[in-house]
């Protein structure tokens, strides 16, 4: 079982690493904006869809399994967890409206420039902070603990679902995106593929 659980934090992590990925491409974006220039909303388009499908609908809540058992072993980092909790509901919420303030402005909307461009740092900001945050405690956390109590039913509970971008088949609808990331950075497959 320590195996399954040792796993399941390491395919984490990689969802931390290729998010990072992503979150730098959209920055490029967000500051080629800020500069007056015009940044490339398929894109932004792109990695919002992504992290609204896969992170929030997916990655959240396998860190929430885990974190409901590290809760169990250890009642101390109560407060902890109620922040993990909002963070990841605050995320979501964050990333929703990016992705429909961009689907308006590809809709030909108009849009406080200022705004859109705080909001998207906002979110690059917060979302990189809750992964250092939580790689730094929680997940040392969890690895110290893969021998405590009965992780089997968080393990199980944990359905494989494939990442469609970074996984072993992309979806359709990412292939665009892997395309421009393989574009944008210097492309290592093992870094960045689960």
């Amino acid at each position: 079982m320590k195996n399954d659980v040792e796993q399941l934090i390491n395919s984490l992590r990689t969802d931390h690493r290729n998010m990072v990925l992503l979150l730098d491409l959209l920055d490029l974006e967000t500051e080629r904006l800020a500069a007056s220039g015009e940044p490339d909303y398929d894109l932004m388009q792109d990695i919002m869809l992504y992290m609204t499908e896969y992170p929030d609908a997916v990655h959240h809540p396998k860190e929430d399994l885990i974190y409901r058992h590290l809760r169990s072993l250890h009642p101390d980092i109560d407060d902890d967890l109620k922040r993990v909790e909002t963070d990841h509901r605050h995320i979501e919420e964050s990333g929703l409206k990016l992705k429909n303030d961009i689907e308006a402005i590809l809709g030909s909307a108009n849009l406080n420039r200022d705004e859109f461009i705080a909001n998207l740092r906002q979110y690059i900001e917060q979302l990189r902070e809750h992964m250092y945050w939580e790689e730094k405690d929680l997940f040392t956390l969890a690895d110290e603990s893969q021998h405590d109590g009965d992780w089997s039913a968080t393990v199980l509970k944990n359905d494989e679902i494939g990442d469609p971008l970074f996984g072993s088949r992309v979806e359709r609808k990412y292939r665009r995106l892997l395309a421009k990331i393989q574009q944008c950075v210097v492309w290592d497959s093992q870094k960045y593929l689960a």
